[in-house]
């Protein structure tokens, strides 16, 4: 699912305050979904710390919450993996 500008989309990442996107990508699959393309409006990628906690948000709606891999895409919170040695994963 492609979310552009007309969407109005914000990308929060961790607890700080939610800014504009132009572009995002929502590839979703049977066993996890994951959020890719992430461009800034001045059309640069969105770099985003490895392991932060990211919501994408549509006006006053949530439309993803997830936690960035080393590939800088973002998995959905349920299909996240717990660390090794951990029980469950702390969101």
């Amino acid at each position: 699912m492609e979310i552009g500008k007309d969407r109005e989309p914000r990308l929060q990442v961790g607890g700080q305050e939610p800014f504009p996107i132009s572009h995002a990508v929502v590839d979703r699959d049977v066993l996890q979904s994951r959020l890719r393309h992430i461009t800034r409006e001045d059309g640069m990628p969105v770099v985003l710390p490895v392991g932060s906690r990211v919501t994408l948000w549509s006006g006053p709606a949530v439309l993803f919450v997830g936690i960035v891999e080393e590939d800088q895409s973002v998995v959905d919170l349920l299909s996240a993996q717990p660390d090794p040695g951990e029980d469950f994963l702390d969101i």
